[in-house]
């Protein structure tokens, strides 16, 4: 986080919310340090909202905090940037989404904003925590805007989708896989070539036609987006008729997929 805002949003006037937003936006119109205002902001906020957050989490939070203020204090400021503008915002846009998804993987927060919405949503509990934080970030994006002009702030807002996308995969893992449900006559047939060609598991379930009612075996199997597509091939080769239900599975723990930790 702190290579995206030194290197990159810092000196491209980007502005993607957050307390390290108005970091941004002090150090380029008053030139106060970034790692200063991270840490004035931040500290009265671990007072309010010490009673808010579990211990676990907060502690977590206070030492990423502490962290992000000193490598903002240390970090170089190494021009390490292209020629092209929209190059640069995607690049600080994926260290910035990298950072803040391995903090949040770790079930703690960066402070600021996610303690303001944290602790507002449980006085306004209409709203929620998501919510509550685009309208803080929206201000602050809009406060950048009358310093930096619409055009940076566009593109802060691409790379704020870009963060946000990134972020998310790094909580959700990057190895995504399918659920299918498949409804088929020819149901021994597909759950032995899932099982024997592809190698994967399959679970029977019992289901009855609302319109026949008749009773059928429905499979149901957790595979990859290259397995599935051979197992719609051989669904139609097999039984023209078949039915199937496909959907995403953000990540996939156990034997075939990636290992309990």
């Amino acid at each position: 986080m702190s290579v995206a805002l030194v290197i990159y949003f810092n000196e491209l006037g980007i502005v993607v919310g957050g307390v390290t937003g108005i970091a941004v936006i002090l150090n380029n119109t008053l030139g106060i340090p970034m790692w200063l205002v991270n840490t004035a902001v931040n500290v009265p906020l671990f007072v309010i909202g010490y009673k808010t957050f579990e211990k676990s989490t907060f502690v977590k939070t206070v030492y990423g905090t502490t962290m992000l203020s000193l490598f903002l204090a240390f970090v170089p400021n190494i021009n390490i940037r292209t020629d092209s503008f929209p190059v640069n915002v995607v690049i600080g846009a994926f260290f910035m989404g990298t950072g803040l998804g391995l903090i949040l993987a770790s079930d703690a927060s960066s402070g600021g904003v996610d303690m303001v919405s944290t602790m507002l949503s449980r006085k306004f509990r209409y709203v929620t925590i998501p919510e509550m934080m685009l309208f803080i970030d929206g201000i602050i994006i809009i406060c950048a805007i009358s310093f930096f002009g619409i055009v940076k702030g566009i593109y802060a807002i691409i790379a704020l989708i870009i963060e946000t996308h990134m972020s998310d995969n790094i909580i959700k893992g990057f190895k995504r896989s399918k659920l299918i449900f498949i409804i088929s006559s020819a149901h021994r047939e597909l759950s032995d070539y899932i099982v024997n060609s592809l190698e994967r598991g399959v679970t029977y379930i019992n289901v009855v036609g609302g319109y026949t009612n008749e009773e059928r075996k429905m499979i149901m199997c957790v595979v990859s987006g290259r397995e599935l597509v051979k197992i719609k091939q051989m669904a139609g080769r097999i039984d023209s008729k078949s039915l199937c239900f496909i959907s995403d599975v953000s990540e996939a723990f156990g034997e075939g997929f990636t290992k309990l930790t």
